[in-house]
């Protein structure tokens, strides 16, 4: 079982899209959420959470569940919106 519930970015997006967090979100709200629920990330993870889970060319095995609109600001991706998380 993950540390975070399901995982912290599977928990965030299942928080957007049950209304909780609005769209579009930043790390900033990664840090409220997480706090929220009474959960301690480090920092380091945190800050990647959202530009690594955006990035096709980070990892083929980390889930692709936010899409980048500038400034720091992130949407769900597709993948995310249409899945079953």
């Amino acid at each position: 079982m993950a540390k975070y519930g399901q995982g912290l970015n599977i928990e965030f997006v299942k928080a957007v899209k049950n209304g909780e967090v609005s769209e579009p979100f930043k790390t900033e709200d990664i840090r409220r959420f997480a706090k929220s629920r009474g959960w301690n990330p480090s920092e380091n993870y945190i800050v990647v959470l959202l530009p690594n889970g955006s990035s096709e060319t980070h990892s083929n095995t980390y889930k692709k569940l936010f899409t980048a609109i500038g400034g720091g600001e992130y949407i769900l991706s597709d993948k995310a919106k249409l899945g079953t998380i």
